[in-house]
């Protein structure tokens, strides 16, 4: 496994047309996917970075930010900030924390934005049992507070291939 990422570090999402209006990041910029564990993001201090996002967003046309195909938008957030996120339902802190892990097999430079609950990933569909509640809840709610407070954490930037 790589190295451990510093909270110092910014990773960046890329973003698909659909995930922006009017200059506003969606929250569905952050949503996972049936079956996935952590949500797709990129680091931009790896050497490989620029490469690795033109090698994705050259082959999937919705990323592309512009019509002659030269830029992409990400929303860039900062992985301390990612940590340090706490995650409220029915008035208390729950017992989740989000991380920020290499995922460096696919491309150098990916990473994943994991949300566990009890050291197990959670996905969409899973149920919790929270203690202190004593009583089941969704993961989808959440992991809906999770897209809700990255949207707030981040940056949009428009960059150039």
């Amino acid at each position: 496994m790589s190295a451990v990422i510093s909270n110092n570090e910014d990773v960046a999402r890329i973003l698909s047309n659909q995930w922006i209006s009017n200059g506003e990041i969606l929250h569905m910029a952050f949503t996972l996917r049936d079956k996935e564990t952590y949500i797709s993001v990129n680091r931009p201090a790896i050497p490989s970075y620029n490469s690795d996002v033109k090698g994705f967003v050259t082959s999937h046309p919705d990323f592309y930010a512009d019509q002659r195909h030269d830029k992409y938008i990400r929303a860039m957030l900062n992985v301390g900030e990612i940590r340090a996120m706490r995650i409220d339902y029915a008035g208390i802190t729950l017992n989740v924390n989000v991380e920020v892990e290499p995922r460096d097999i696919f491309t150098k430079s990916h990473a994943g934005i994991f949300t566990r609950h009890q050291n197990k990933n959670i996905k969409n569909g899973d149920t919790l049992y929270i203690k202190s509640l004593d009583t089941d809840v969704s993961a989808d709610e959440i992991l809906l507070e999770v897209r809700s407070n990255l949207v707030d954490i981040s940056t949009l930037e428009s960059c150039n291939l």
